[in-house]
């Protein structure tokens, strides 16, 4: 009944989809973890506020005791669970209902609420939703690049073994080559043989070249199938001249140094993710497609702020990209039932493949914007 997992949104939107067909209440339990050293003798504290406060509204709520009783004692078994607190993870999302009991330990700090209702509330997780599920890292090298996947809890090593063991036998002809060119001089010519300066300079740009030519097909062959932003990281010249013999697209550079952390593949690490989510948010700041699309969309009568149609496009498929500014909706003093119906339609428009992104640089009334699929418009 109980798990614990890293956060994935297909694996969300499933448990959502499937909590929704079962009776009883939908508990959800947000809480960021302290910056202490003590952090979870006080998280279990905070924790135990926030499980007390499930029990007090579930009772208000008249749900049937057996229904209360199985969610809360499940709930208190989490202040007490080692894996819980053996690593601080900046915060945790919990979901439970009379069939289910699931956390997830999340990379980015969320505001303490608590949610009972018909679903589960997944609205404070827009963040992590709008960003990729996982990235590629690749730190640029002569001799020995490395690259890793990297997840908002753990960084997994990529094998490129091959490079190094090209290299290394690009190393050992060198030296072979050299000693004949010298053996050669000798006999021919009665003294040492040498090499200009120029001479070298070429041949040492040369094996870069064919070395960077090398590791970009290494890369290219690894990405064939994804569609995951890689980060770039390096000396700058050597990343220059990498990046024009790949053929990857979704590519971002990073102005810092990232380094990928050594040690065990699934060792909860949260400092590259956030060091790759920098670079990436940097460049998702710039004026996005939707952003472009906006105005365009809105003469077309393909944008809408009302909620009540925003929910029923969401269930028949037709929202093609949903906006969603949470402070908007925290701050907001229209109907309490709102953020309900906000959750509800971004569930919608996840499972029907549309695209939901955080804004900020949106006012709007109620915290949600649709652009509509083609062939939909507002009468």
């Amino acid at each position: 009944m109980e798990q614990q997992t890293a956060i994935d949104t297909h694996n969300l939107l499933a448990m959502v989809e499937q909590e929704s067909n079962t009776r009883g209440p939908k508990v959800t339990i947000y809480f960021s973890v302290p910056h202490s050293s003590n952090y979870a003798i006080i998280g279990r504290a905070e924790l135990k506020g926030h499980i007390h406060a499930v029990a007090a509204c579930l009772e208000e709520m008249g749900v049937a005791v057996e229904d209360r009783k199985h969610i809360v004692d499940a709930l208190h078994t989490l202040p007490n669970a080692d894996e819980l607190w053996k690593h601080r993870s900046e915060s945790y999302a919990i979901f439970a209902s009379p069939s289910i009991l699931r956390w997830y330990a999340l990379p980015l700090p969320v505001k303490d609420e608590v949610h009972v209702g018909d679903d589960f509330h997944i609205t404070p997780l827009i963040q992590l939703i709008s960003l990729p599920e996982h990235y590629y890292l690749l730190e640029v090298s002569f001799g020995t690049p490395r690259m890793a996947r990297v997840h908002p809890q753990f960084v997994t090593p990529i094998s490129l073994d091959q490079v190094w063991a090209l290299e290394a036998s690009w190393d050992h002809e060198d030296v072979v080559h050299d000693r004949a060119f010298h053996t050669s001089g000798s006999a021919r010519r009665g003294h040492h043989g040498t090499i200009p300066n120029g001479g070298s300079q070429d041949g040492e740009f040369r094996r870069r070249e064919r070395f960077l030519k090398l590791l970009a097909g290494a890369v290219n062959d690894v990405l064939k199938h994804s569609l995951s932003p890689l980060v770039i990281t390096g000396a700058d010249d050597l990343v220059a001249h990498f990046y024009k013999h790949l053929h990857y697209s979704n590519i971002i550079i990073s102005p810092e140094q990232i380094s990928i952390p050594e040690g065990s593949p699934m060792a909860l690490d949260t400092a590259t993710w956030r060091a790759c989510t920098n670079v990436y948010s940097d460049r998702a700041a710039q004026p996005s497609v939707a952003d472009a699309q906006l105005e365009y969309l809105r003469c077309e009568g393909r944008v809408t702020e009302d909620i009540d149609t925003i929910v029923s496009l969401s269930e028949a498929g037709g929202i093609m990209t949903l906006l969603i500014n949470e402070p908007a909706i925290n701050s907001s003093n229209s109907n309490v039932s709102e953020p309900d119906l906000i959750n509800a339609a971004l569930v919608r428009t996840l499972q029907h493949h549309g695209n939901v992104l955080a804004t900020n640089t949106h006012v709007l009334p109620t915290g949600v914007i649709a652009l509509l699929r083609t062939g939909r418009t507002i009468a």
